[in-house]
């Protein structure tokens, strides 16, 4: 393992990596998220943060009226400002309106933070990881590309669907299962970090 706060290869040039969580159908499975967030964190060797959440969302903010975008400007200036490397869990469904006024797709492609999908096992085969893949090249988020969180991971059937599949990011201790993700993950970072100079 890393010590926090190391990127995730040994490449001096390459940042540190920064990323947002992001699960697909988010609202039905939040604590999986965050504890996709650590466990992924945990493996890579780098901070986990608190869940990503606007003030309108915890219901301390006001309605749309209320400039809700300054909540989410503000919330988004200060985790561009963080230091270190970090993964950060986004609980709600980036693709459904929020209450401060807009889609977390939108605000996370608007800062260009780059983000990874959270994909649960059961969804892998479905239109969802489709979907949500559209939805955020729709929106300019920059996709490191796709996790499946738990079950088997059936490399040639997501090699056929096309997506950006990472790997799969085991529930329990078992590191040797996310070797190729760890593997893919540092690739995309690194060729994420390379377009973004």
């Amino acid at each position: 393992m890393k010590p926090a706060g190391s990127p995730p290869t040994a490449a001096g040039s390459i940042p540190p990596l920064r990323v947002v969580l992001a699960g697909a159908a988010a609202a039905d499975a939040a604590a999986g998220i965050e504890e996709a967030a650590g466990r992924l964190a945990a493996l890579v060797g780098v901070c986990s943060l608190p869940p990503l959440v606007a003030a309108s969302d915890e219901g301390r903010g006001g309605t749309t009226s209320d400039c809700p975008d300054t909540d989410v400007n503000v919330l988004m200036t200060e985790l561009s400002g963080r230091s270190g490397s970090w993964i950060v869990p986004l609980l709600q469904d980036p693709g459904r309106f929020q209450p401060w006024g807009g889609r977390w797709s939108e605000l996370l492609g608007a800062w260009r933070q780059p983000t990874v999908l959270l994909i649960e096992a059961h969804q892998a085969d479905g239109g969802l990881p489709a979907a949500c893949t559209a939805l955020m090249q729709r929106c300019g988020v920059p996709l490191l590309g796709l996790i499946q969180w738990g079950g088997r991971f059936d490399q040639e059937a997501r090699r056929r669907d096309g997506l950006p599949w990472l790997g799969v990011l085991a529930q329990d201790e078992a590191a040797d299962d996310c070797a190729d993700l760890l593997l893919n993950l540092s690739r995309r970072w690194s060729q994420i970090a390379a377009e973004a100079i």
